[in-house]
This record gives C-alpha cells, structure tokens and sequence, in this order.
C-alpha cells in the first residue's frame, strides 16, 4: 500500500528501511573491503558455499565470486575469511531498547558486539528513537532500528511511560497520526486497547500505508487481528496459549490457516518466557552478563524475580507448565508453515541486548525448528515482514553490507550464532578486538 505523500518524514524512514530503490549495484571491479576465501551460509537455501570472495563497496556488497577468480582491487582492505562462516548480519525483531538514555548508550552497542545489526523496537519514547537515530548519522557503532515509537495502549496504560493512552476510536486515530507524522516505522498496539479503538487504529493505519503489530487486545481475538492485517503477534502467552495447547489443539489449524492466508507473523519471544517459568534458577543472579545492564535495571530485574518467588512453588509450577505448552505450540506454528520471527523482549528481566537472541535461536531449535529455520527468523524473516527482502536478510550483491562472520557453521549447531570473529556493520568492519572493547565500554557505561 502506498505511503501518504502527506507523511513526509515516515515516507523517508521507510523508503530507507525497506523499498526505496537501492542505487546501483556496484562495479563487481570496485570493492574497498573484501573478504577472501570464506564460507557463506546461504539463509535462503539452506546450504554452504565454500570458497568465495566477497567484496564491499561503502555500505553496499558489491560481489559475490569464487575465491581468487578476479584480482583484488588496489587499495582493498583485505580480511581473511579461511575458516570462516559468513551469515547475513542478525535481527532482534521484539526490542525495548529506547526507553533511557542510558538504554540507548548500553543497549544499542551490545546488539552489534553480539552480530545483531537490526532490532524492531517495540516501545520507548520517540525522544529516544530521534536521538538515536541522530547517533547513528553521526557514525555509531549502533544497530539499523525500525521502530514503533511508543506503544499505543488503553486508558490507563500498562507502561504509561513508553505509551499513548487511547480509550475510543477518535483517540485511536489520532494516536496512528501522531505516531506517523512523528517518524515511527509502524504501530505497536497492546494488551488493553478498547476493542473500537483498536479497529479504528487499523482502519487508520491502512489508509496511511503504516503496519500494525503488537499485543492481540483483550477485547479481540487473534483471528479477528489477524484478519484485520496486524503484522505479527508477540509472546505467543496472552494471544495464542488460551486458543491452542496440547490438551485442547482442535483450534490449532483453522488459527493457523487464518494466519498463513494473512501473513500475520508470530514473535514467541521465548528467553523470555523461559525466564518467567525458571525464574528460581540461581543462574539468573550469576549471570556475568548482568555487568552489561545499566545498574538501576539490574536492581528492578532482581527485585523482580525475588517477588516470583515470593508466589510460592504452585505459581511457579504452574508457569513450568505454560512454558511447556508455548514451546510445544511453537513447535506446532513452525511445522504448520506458519511464519515465524526471532525476538527477545530485550530489557525485560534477564533478556540481555544482543546476548539473548542467541538464546532465542537456541530455544527455537529446542522447540522444533531446524537449524535453517531459526536463522532464518533472525535473517530473512525480518527482511520479508519490513519489505525489505531487496536490500536486507542474504549475503547477495546489492544488498546491504550487514554481515557476521562466524567460527563455527550455524547450519550445523545454531549455537555457532555465539562464536562471533567480525562484524560488518553498514559497510564497516569490526573485527573482534573491536568488539570487546565495545563491550567493554559498555560495561564501563552499566555501573
């Protein structure tokens, strides 16, 4: 659907994060960066390509070719790939990174420590989006960002802090132009949207060309979301577990047919539910990845977990239970082809900015997704949901140069996501010095 001329500034984000037309593919003779003799891990088939050489012209690959085919061009920065496994730069498609300032200085920087140029940000403040944007044109080493601005929700809003309150169909409308003409890249609607004002912030949204995904109200079924063109629904806890479990999977297909028809993406989000059904783990508390958590976060994430326990062993054996079920339902929702996506929740307690998508993609294996398939939720699939197939997600000429190189192959143990050597972040190269150290600045800005 096209964009509303009347919405400059969103058309311009857009058009940048998915479907402008990409300038031309470079001369496969120019490169200023080229990474020799490497293993590529084509995301798309499933498959290795051994010996190749990939050349990067600015922030663009400009060639893909078999290894010492062509000469290299003068003055090319050469990196070894020998060894290596080359996978497009990952994606954290369920991201609350700009919330703080100090959000934004420590959480931003982790993702591309840990290979995740991309995150979907699903709730901050639009002060925040705009200064981090601002980072970003300035030449921080801060990942691409395709945010929701702010959460729409209900009158009284879970996070008043992050959200729009909204109570009728006027206040949904406004909500949706407000959100546009501030430069948000979609809209993020929540648990206790009205159900009037929830079709209206759909209607809405359609006739400006701005994508809808979030929470499934608690006025609105999934199918009747799904069928209203929302994007993708998150957590798969409060929207989809009440419909469909292992004791009751008769509702599973007709759900599941609804969404494959619509194209309406699932976000299991499953780090965290894990956390929610483990929290008496003490491996929560010795973490060492809490030293890259802002301090203040830190403390509200322990007091969190202290007050699960306070709930006593049947709230927890019950929530041992629901996680159960939502791993087998997502292993159901990948068998039934229906898309899915990798995401966090990073900034809720124990889902730390870059480290827990490894996890994630880790769980979705656990969960039944194949090696490829879990990759790929973190590759393709948010390149697919953005529009964006043309420009992100594959280690193709023309498309961005957003790259991870990997010790280990992926297609093999997705645990070889952790193993990361270099970052190749909008055309720049980050080797792994590079990364420690911006961990450890980061742990410097967390005390």
């Amino acid at each position: 659907m096209p964009i509303d001329p009347h919405y400059p500034i969103l058309a311009a984000l857009l058009a940048l994060a998915s479907c402008a037309p990409r300038p031309p593919t470079p001369s496969p003779t120019t490169a200023d960066v080229v990474i020799e003799d490497v293993t590529l891990v084509d995301v798309r088939e499933g498959r290795t390509r051994e010996h190749l050489d990939v050349g990067l012209a600015g922030p663009r690959i400009a060639y893909v070719r078999r290894a010492g085919g062509a000469a290299v061009p003068a003055g090319a920065r050469r990196v070894s790939g020998r060894g290596l496994f080359l996978i497009p730069g990952l994606w954290d498609m369920h991201s609350h990174s700009l919330w703080s300032a100090d959000a934004v200085r420590t959480f931003l920087p982790a993702y591309v420590a840990n290979g995740v140029t991309g995150i979907r940000d699903m709730g901050g403040t639009l002060e925040m989006l705009h200064a981090a944007r601002d980072s970003i044109r300035a030449g921080s080493a801060y990942p691409r960002i395709y945010a929701a601005g702010a959460i729409v929700d209900g009158p009284e809003p879970v996070d008043p802090s992050i959200s729009l309150a909204v109570g009728d169909s006027a206040g949904g409308r406004l909500a949706v132009d407000s959100l546009a003409r501030a430069g948000a890249d979609f809209v993020k609607v929540y648990s206790l949207l009205p159900r009037g004002a929830y079709f209206a912030v759909m209607d809405e949204a359609r006739r400006l060309g701005i994508p809808v995904a979030g929470h499934v109200p608690v006025e609105v079924t999934p199918d009747e979301a799904a069928r209203a063109g929302q994007r993708s629904i998150e957590h798969l806890r409060d929207e989809l577990e009440p419909f469909c479990t292992p004791r009751e999977p008769a509702p599973c297909a007709p759900l599941f047919e609804v969404f494959r028809r619509n194209g309406t993406w699932q976000v299991p989000t499953l780090v965290v539910l894990r956390m929610k059904a483990l929290f008496g783990d003490t491996a929560y508390v010795t973490d060492p990845r809490l030293a890259y958590v802002p301090a203040s976060l830190r403390a509200s994430w322990l007091r969190e977990r202290l007050g699960k326990i306070a709930r006593g062993p049947d709230y927890a054996a019950g929530k041992r239970v629901r996680f159960a079920d939502e791993m087998w339902l997502t292993g159901r929702l990948a068998r039934e082809r229906v898309p899915l996506m990798a995401g966090t929740d990073a900034g809720v307690a124990f889902s730390y900015p870059g480290f827990s998508l490894h996890d994630e993609l880790a769980l979705l294996v656990d969960a039944g997704l194949s090696n490829v398939e879990a990759l790929r939720a973190a590759t393709l699939a948010p390149a697919e949901l953005m529009g964006a197939a043309g420009t992100l997600g594959t280690v193709e000429a023309g498309r961005a140069a957003d790259l991870v190189l990997l010790r280990a192959n992926p297609l093999r143990d997705i645990r070889a996501t952790r193993q990361v050597e270099t970052v190749v972040l909008r055309g720049r190269v980050i080797p792994r010095a590079g990364l420690d150290s911006l961990l450890a600045a980061v742990a410097r800005d967390a005390r």
